[in-house]
């Protein structure tokens, strides 16, 4: 299997997301503007209800099959938005995006899984890419809004070249190789171990959620200009991008739970950080200093815990953790972005940062327990 295909496309794709995430709300009517987070939902809700199957097929199916009608449903989608404003086409286009999404993420995650060796690598690379991906669409979406100056417009120009972009990932998609071991058993099975993580994956994402819906809130409540709020998080996506990377690469040198453990101060310091900016008691110009090694620590997490989850996987596993886990992924974030637009138009910035904070509590308490569980068991299962 090569990496570099895999990280290609990945790239190539969230380009494309990239370039959607912006496009789509200006499809919907300034009338029907609280239909917005109806016709969003329907992609992660999509891509969470298939991403089992699409796992359970990854272990049965080459990946270039897969990823490959993934490309192809989402360019296809992504043309048919620009002839429509309807609503309710708008959501099930949206919904048939997370179709295709699972298709493309899934077998992509799985590949990573198989290489057996360096996994915190392997993923660190692929979530950097992934972020690094964003950065560009989110630009380019946002080039095309200041360069034409009809707004729907400059969607539908924004969806045609998110269209091609994902076309352009087909002949890699197609030249895909790797599958599993085919001495691995056929049946494949959960490993308790593998799943121990569920709950803190689940928490990490309900956080990027409801972080997603912090921008309104802070130019709103703390007068600070859109184009301010969108640098910071902008630079904040590169940190996490270049750490991941670098951290992927710690994982395979002290192993994945000495780095999770490195990432959660990160994420400790960035809730408490957040919390005295958004309460008025430093100001945010002040609060990105401490924050920038913050972000930098927390991008730990995500290629630890999937190197701990990959290096625990059952040979012939490989789809079905990779499928189980991007549920919470996706569904992680819709109900951040839920929660988080309620928490910042009721009940402001403060208790939507204590929000975040007791869903980290939470998780942290689940995995523990999931983690005291496991290591009774194993005591219990040792032969005396």
């Amino acid at each position: 299997m090569s990496d570099g295909k895999v990280f290609m496309i990945n790239t190539v794709s969230r380009i494309g997301y990239g370039i959607m995430v912006i496009a789509i709300p200006y499809y919907i009517p300034s009338h029907l503007a609280a239909l917005v987070g109806v016709v969003l939902s329907a992609y992660p809700i999509a891509e969470a209800l298939v991403s089992i199957p699409v796992g359970l097929m990854a272990n049965r199916f080459k990946a270039n099959y897969l990823v490959s009608i993934g490309v192809l449903v989402m360019s296809v989608s992504a043309v048919l938005f620009t002839v429509s404003n309807n609503w309710v086409t708008l959501t099930i286009l949206h919904g048939v995006m997370g179709v295709a999404a699972a298709l493309m993420t899934v077998p992509l995650l799985t590949l990573v899984a198989y290489r057996r060796i360096k996994l915190g690598l392997g993923y660190g690379g692929f979530f950097s890419t992934y972020f690094a991906g964003y950065i560009i669409g989110i630009g380019v979406s946002g080039l095309m809004q200041r360069l034409i100056s009809n707004s729907v417009e400059a969607a539908r120009v924004s969806m045609i070249i998110a269209a091609v972009t994902f076309l352009i990932t087909l002949p890699i998609a197609l030249m895909l190789k790797g599958e599993r071991n085919a001495k691995a058993p056929s049946r494949p099975r959960l490993r308790r171990s593998a799943l121990t993580l569920f709950p803190l994956w689940l928490g990490i994402m309900i956080m990027l959620g409801i972080a997603f819906t912090l921008p309104t809130g802070l130019t709103t409540h703390l007068n600070i200009s859109g184009a301010y709020v969108a640098l910071i998080y902008v630079s904040a996506a590169l940190v996490l991008a270049l750490g991941m990377m670098m951290f992927g690469a710690l994982v395979d040198r002290i192993g994945a739970v000495r780095t999770i453990i490195i990432g959660l101060i990160g994420l400790v310091l960035i809730i408490g950080i957040a919390y005295l900016a958004v309460s008025g008691e430093i100001s945010i110009s002040s609060a990105i200093i401490p924050l920038a090694p913050s972000v930098l620590l927390a991008s730990a997490l995500v290629p630890s815990i999937y190197a701990y989850i990959g290096y625990r996987i059952e040979e012939g596993s490989e789809g079905l953790i990779m499928g189980v886990y991007n549920v919470p992924t996706a569904v992680g974030i819709a109900i951040g972005n839920l929660l988080g637009g309620f928490s910042v138009s009721h009940l402001g910035l403060g208790l939507t940062v204590t929000s975040a904070a007791l869903v980290l509590a939470l998780s942290m308490l689940l995995t523990a327990l999931l983690w005291v569980i496991q290591d009774a068991r194993s005591h219990i299962n040792q032969p005396t």
